[in-house]
């Protein structure tokens, strides 16, 4: 039987990831549903607009090695507590000034990075033996966030008079999620419950580049990909055609709900199966069908291929972060490997919006533009079906120059893991 106090780490941890995933899209979503107000309001050329655009995607990709820093450094609820505090801290800043707004965005893109590499290792920690469900949940609400920052920043913006103030608004739920933070450190600390990513044996160990780290990471990186590419650039390719720019924001929301079903649906039941790599083909194959529809369909089909595409990529990101938990090295640091899959897949992904916006404004039509994603999808299906195989044996191995004495950390690991056993015995 578990113990009360395993229960209520349990119940906090899983409060915790819900929230932390609840503040990670709509940073991201809030402007680009929005852009050309945000784009006016700071006086951003069409390049500035799509630097900022990318950013974001950028610096997932560039904090993800920070993330297993920190977490040495502070454990692993110390590290959470400072990334979602850089988090509120930098949204706040965002409308101060155009400076500020670029500064903003990228410590914004850091703190995002972070959570993410860090939180599969809270499902790990406290919550393994539902791991596909809290996988799901995490994805989920991801999921809300994006549709929470798409379709609340435009109604804001009209009540409140004010772009600025509307983005500034988009701190307090961060900082809902940085005093939960607080109180899982507060809580860890004196229960001696923080959870090391370094393996207790003192030996740092790495992700070997095996054929599973490098398809987890190309599949993570592809739909990641397509996901910012779209989320950047389809309110302004449906306003290109006429459409209010509120309901182009709303087809952005759409999107992210769509995708919410998916994303639950999706780790779950892949979670059960012992290959994946067919979840990846279906996916994969509704994500090419809804680009083209919004590519070359007529407006009056858009909310069908919008949903579509947005069931596809909430489905997509769902069994990455499934596969992230799944094919992690069961003796390894999952945080290396989720900081290796999402920051080399995250720097692939920071392409797409930077790229959708210069060949926009070198000229090109914006069906062509779309129609340029669905070979990455291709790529999405091929390493989808290679990362979805069962895992083959041990993929890290100790970096022998790097032994250190146990840590702190490490100890009140090890005193868990034995506090653990004793409760289930």
């Amino acid at each position: 039987m578990t113990s009360h106090p395993d229960r209520r780490a349990g119940v906090m941890a899983a409060a915790l990831i819900v929230l932390i995933g609840l503040n990670l899209r709509d940073p991201i979503t809030s402007v680009s549903a929005a852009l050309a107000p945000v784009s006016d309001a700071f006086e951003l050329s069409p390049i500035g607009a799509a630097t900022l655009s990318s950013l974001p995607v950028l610096m997932l990709a560039l904090g993800a090695p920070l993330a297993p820093v920190l977490e040495r450094r502070l454990g692993l609820h110390g590290a959470t507590l400072a990334l979602a505090a850089l988090l509120t801290v930098s949204l706040a800043l965002r409308p101060l000034s155009t400076t500020t707004m670029f500064v903003g965005t990228v410590l914004a893109g850091l703190g995002i990075c972070g959570l993410s590499v860090l939180t599969p290792q809270l499902i790990r920690a406290y919550l393994a033996s539902h791991a596909g469900l809290w996988s799901g949940f995490f994805s989920t609400s991801f999921g809300v966030s994006a549709a929470l920052g798409a379709s609340l920043t435009i109604p804001l913006m009209h009540a409140t008079g004010s772009v600025r103030a509307t983005l500034a608004l988009w701190a307090v739920p961060a900082a809902v999620a940085t005093a939960a933070a607080a109180i899982a450190f507060i809580r860890a600390r004196s229960a001696r419950l923080r959870v090391s990513l370094v393996p207790t044996t003192g030996a740092r160990r790495r992700v070997r580049l095996d054929a599973t780290a490098l398809s987890v990471t190309a599949f993570f990186g592809s739909q990641a990909l397509g996901f910012f590419a779209m989320t950047a650039w389809l309110p302004t390719i449906f306003a290109s055609r006429g459409m209010p720019p509120a309901e182009a924001g709303w087809l952005l929301a759409w999107m992210s709900i769509a995708g919410l079903p998916a994303s639950l649906i999706i780790a779950i039941v892949a979670g059960r199966r012992a290959s994946q790599s067919v979840v990846a083909l279906v996916i994969s194959g509704l994500a090419a069908v809804g680009l083209a529809g919004v590519a070359w369909a007529p407006a009056a089909f858009a909310v069908v291929f919008v949903a579509v595409l947005g069931f596809a990529q909430g489905a997509a990101f769902g069994l990455a972060v499934m596969l992230i938990v799944l094919k992690a090295p069961p003796h390894g640091s999952i945080a290396g490997f989720s900081a290796f899959a999402q920051g080399i897949g995250y720097a692939f992904a920071a392409l797409g919006p930077l790229a959708l916006g210069v060949l926009h404004a070198a000229g090109l039509d914006w069906p062509v533009i779309v129609s340029m994603l669905i070979p990455v999808i291709a790529v999405q299906a091929v390493m989808g079906w290679l990362a979805g195989r069962p895992r083959p044996a041990a993929s890290v191995a100790p970096i022998a120059a790097e032994n250190e004495p146990a840590t702190e950390t490490e100890t009140a690991a090890e005193s868990e893991t034995a506090a653990d056993d004793r409760a289930l015995s």
